[in-house]
């Protein structure tokens, strides 16, 4: 280890450039890492906020949210402590006044639902033509006692209350409850079992009978892999940071081979003077690990900065036990590149080495 590092300390520039190269390969994965968990977040943010288990939607909705219909009727054939209806809407908001139009997903329940966020500011629902926003809408200009429609709708509603930040699909949430929702659907049916939903989500649930209509039963983790684009859009990001940990080995890997095919005279007079193979590898394997806790290291440091700086409209979220866990996987592939090497070393004869 020793002899490693010290030619480390000699050669700055060749092992610099190296470290250098892991350096970008650890900001790529740590940048594609935060993307991935920002646009989930995003889309999911106002689904984990439930804190629900199962959900409850048409069985030929394709397990799609916005594509279930259903009526309140239809709570009747599911049993639980915690049941709740919930409506969808995804549209414009826009201000009635200055024609001011943000992107938003609203959803819709009953007033006493455990869905409904709890307001931080202004009030809770407690009447008709309600609404009550997340607080990513505050930024964008949106107050309490503003009346704003949703949609192509005419029908204004009021905001009376705010709550913590929420978003669906990466736009922000509203709430309302059902009844105006359906107005501003522009439903034909405002009251009673009748009113048009999208599902039912629980926290404890089972379905009172064999026969259960036209529902389906699906759990919180089905229901967030079938959000639009959801699990395409992960997959993607993530089949990406698994090339780059592939890409790190071989550098690595490619690096060290050459790097040992260079210094077969030196490793032949090292094993002349009684120095074995081991030693020679535990040396190129110390450099690899210190050049990629350099590169990691710099790439986590830039990358955290670099999320100070970012605009505000950019998911991009830290999760550290996920970068924890890249950070090993990077470390790794710099340990099993270095070892591609041993057979190499093994080899060397340190009569033909030396010449």
């Amino acid at each position: 280890m020793y002899l490693g590092l010290k030619e480390m300390a000699h050669e700055k520039l060749r092992y610099g450039l190296l470290s250098g190269v892991l350096l970008l390969i650890a900001l790529v994965v740590f940048m594609l890492a935060g993307l991935a968990n920002g646009l989930s977040t995003g889309n999911r943010q106002a689904v984990d906020q439930w804190r629900a288990q199962q959900v409850y939607l048409n069985k030929n909705a394709n397990q799609t949210l916005t594509a279930s219909q259903l009526t309140l009727a239809d709570q009747k054939y599911v049993q639980g402590a915690h049941v709740a209806p919930l409506a969808s809407l995804s549209g414009t908001l826009r201000t009635t006044k200055n024609h001011q139009k943000t992107t938003a997903s609203a959803f819709a329940t009953s007033r006493k639902s455990f869905l409904m966020p709890k307001v931080t500011k202004g009030h809770a629902i407690n009447g008709a033509n309600q609404l009550i926003i997340s607080a990513g809408l505050v930024n964008d200009g949106y107050h309490l006692g503003q009346k704003v429609r949703i949609g192509t709708t005419t029908h204004s509603v009021k905001i009376v209350g705010i709550y913590q930040t929420s978003t669906y699909s990466i736009a922000p949430t509203v709430y309302t409850d059902i009844s105006t929702l359906n107005r501003l659907k522009g439903s034909p049916i405002t009251s009673g079992k009748q009113q048009p939903i999208n599902a039912f989500v629980t926290q404890a649930s089972h379905f009172k009978t064999k026969q259960h209509g036209s529902l389906e039963r699906l759990s919180i983790a089905t229901f967030i892999d079938n959000l639009p684009g959801y699990s395409a859009e992960q997959l993607t990001l993530n089949t990406m940071i698994y090339f780059l940990f592939a890409i790190a080995l071989a550098v690595i890997g490619i690096f060290m081979f050459v790097l040992t095919l260079q210094k077969q005279a030196l490793f032949g007079v090292l094993k002349v003077q009684g120095i074995g193979t081991g030693h020679i590898l535990s040396a190129l394997l110390s450099q690899s690990i210190a050049m990629a806790v350099i590169g990691i290291g710099l790439g986590l440091g830039i990358t955290v900065a670099l999320a100070q700086i970012m605009p505000a409209g950019l998911p991009f979220v830290i999760n550290w036990p996920q970068f924890g866990l890249y950070s090993g996987a990077l470390l790794l592939a710099a340990v099993i590149g270095a070892l591609l090497s041993w057979r190499t070393v093994a080899k060397i004869d340190p009569a033909v080495a030396i010449g």
